[in-house]
């Protein structure tokens, strides 16, 4: 019945999936290279759902209506169409960029994409350990496995939405759609399969029933981690789905996390999605349960390491003479944290330009995180005013774990939004702004945060740098000088 209320809902929701930009530019840079062939364009193609199913479409329609059998890969795909036929299905092939420029629902399918790389670095793990061939066909399935939730996203945004919501506050057991939308995507996503006319490889993957495939068993336990990844790494949904994966690849527990982690981090860097949150940010915002992890000191900038003369502030850059200042406050034995952390303020409002600037301190308890110094902001300001409490919110319990920088601006604030506290959103009214931990020796002090609401000029990743760098130094100092 919930296979048959998909159809319908199909019917009723129905368009192409955009292709990713930088995909699409990759397969153009492709097709006008003259040492490129069929399999590298093929190479492109498998990674986009959107210039994947067209593929198919077109491919197996063209197939089926001659009596023939379909295809299972995008190489045999490309084959059957030709070569100017796929020339002008790639170059006709609408981006997210046009279709969606800036909209939420692009942001949506654009973290949707990135769970398809996370899903794929962990297949290819998979694949590895196994010794998997016709490695491509399987490849091509992953990147579909998640088809129904895509045409979900893409196609009715406000049933997704809600959806969204529910996964978000229940948790990684929510694995069904079936509440909002009378369905689940793996039976809408069988649905666009026999439609659409894409490998049956692909559909088998969205059955519930056990199977001795080794390819659709690896999709699915990798499809299960990145799906279980969307909400973080230490509950425990994930911990029995990584065990469940450790014990058919005959792997230690313990060495599969290491990794599964290694593994997103891997994922995060071969995205080309800037603007999206990586599982592996998930290893960050989330706390172990086991404690925090303890991190070597992070280095200092170059222009610390080596002493800078102490004489005279003539030909010192204004980072410099506040590493002096800074220095000569820890060596003299007689400051105290308000100074240096006052400095510190002074420093970020009058040197780094920043138009606010806040310290948010510990509570004795470590329970809560208040305002207790800042600068340029209005005495009236909710700012000055401002509670987090710490035990309840999973990021700045995080952040304050261990030395973390964050930069949140108006392209990433979507992803981070859920994450930050309501008193926080509210007090800050802002989208574009800098935070950072600031520590004495091992013990977190608590949080700076600066932002240019006030000012003309925006911040970039140099003024980023500079901000760590200088609550680095800080850090170092206040620990020198206990």
């Amino acid at each position: 019945m919930t296979e048959e209320t998909a159809r319908i809902w199909l019917t009723r929701n129905q368009g192409v999936i955009p292709a990713l930009d930088t995909h699409k530019q990759a397969a153009v840079e492709t097709i006008k290279n003259p040492f490129k062939n069929m399999t590298d364009l093929a190479d492109v193609i498998i990674l986009d759902p959107g210039l994947s199913v067209s593929v198919y479409q077109q491919a197996n329609g063209k197939l089926l209506k001659s009596g023939k059998p379909i295809v299972a890969s995008i190489d045999d795909a490309l084959a059957v169409l030709g070569t100017s036929a796929v020339i002008d299905l790639v170059i006709q092939h609408k981006t997210l960029t046009e279709i969606n420029p800036n909209g939420i629902v692009g942001q949506a399918y654009k973290q949707l994409m990135s769970r398809v790389y996370h899903l794929l670095s962990i297949l290819d793990q998979f694949i590895s350990i196994q010794g998997i061939r016709r490695i491509n066909e399987t490849r091509s399935a992953a990147v579909l496995h998640n088809i129904g939730e895509v045409f979900a996203c893409l196609f009715d945004y406000r049933q997704y939405q809600k959806f969204q919501a529910n996964f978000k506050k229940l948790g990684a057991d929510v694995n069904s759609a079936r509440p909002v939308f009378g369905f689940g995507f793996r039976e809408l996503g069988r649905v666009i399969c026999q439609e659409m006319h894409l490998p049956l490889l692909v559909s088998e993957t969205l059955l519930n029933t056990a199977t001795t495939d080794r390819r659709l068993r690896l999709i699915q336990l990798a499809a299960d981690i990145s799906h279980q990844a969307e909400v973080g790494w230490y509950h425990s949904s994930m911990k029995a789905s990584q065990e469940v994966c450790a014990e058919y690849l005959n792997q230690s527990i313990d060495g599969f996390e290491n990794l599964m982690q290694q593994t997103a981090i891997e994922s995060a860097r071969s995205c080309p999605i800037s603007d999206i949150l990586p599982a592996a940010a998930r290893l960050i915002m989330v706390s172990d349960p086991k404690g925090p992890i303890e991190l070597p000191d992070a280095p200092l900038p170059s222009w610390a390491v080596n002493p800078v003369k102490r004489t005279s502030s003539q030909g010192m850059s204004r980072d410099q003479i506040f590493q002096v200042r800074l220095e000569n406050l820890a060596a003299s034995g007689t400051a105290n944290p308000e100074q240096m952390t006052g400095l510190l303020l002074e420093h970020l409002e009058g040197n780094l330009h920043m138009s606010r600037v806040l310290l948010l301190t510990l509570s004795a308890d470590s329970s809560r995180l208040g305002t207790h110094a800042s600068r340029g902001v209005q005495p009236s300001s909710l700012l000055n005013k401002l509670l987090i409490d710490v035990n309840t919110n999973r990021m700045f319990r995080s952040l304050l774990a261990k030395p973390l920088g964050l930069w949140i601006n108006p392209a990433s604030y979507s992803q981070y939004k859920d994450f930050l506290p309501h008193s926080f959103k509210n007090s800050v009214l802002n989208e574009d702004f800098f935070l950072m931990t600031l520590f004495n020796g091992a013990m977190p002090v608590g949080l700076i945060y600066c932002d240019r609401k006030q000012s003309v000029s925006d911040l970039n990743k140099a003024d980023y740098i500079r901000f760590k760098d200088a609550i680095r130094l800080t850090s170092s100092a206040l620990g020198r000088s206990v």
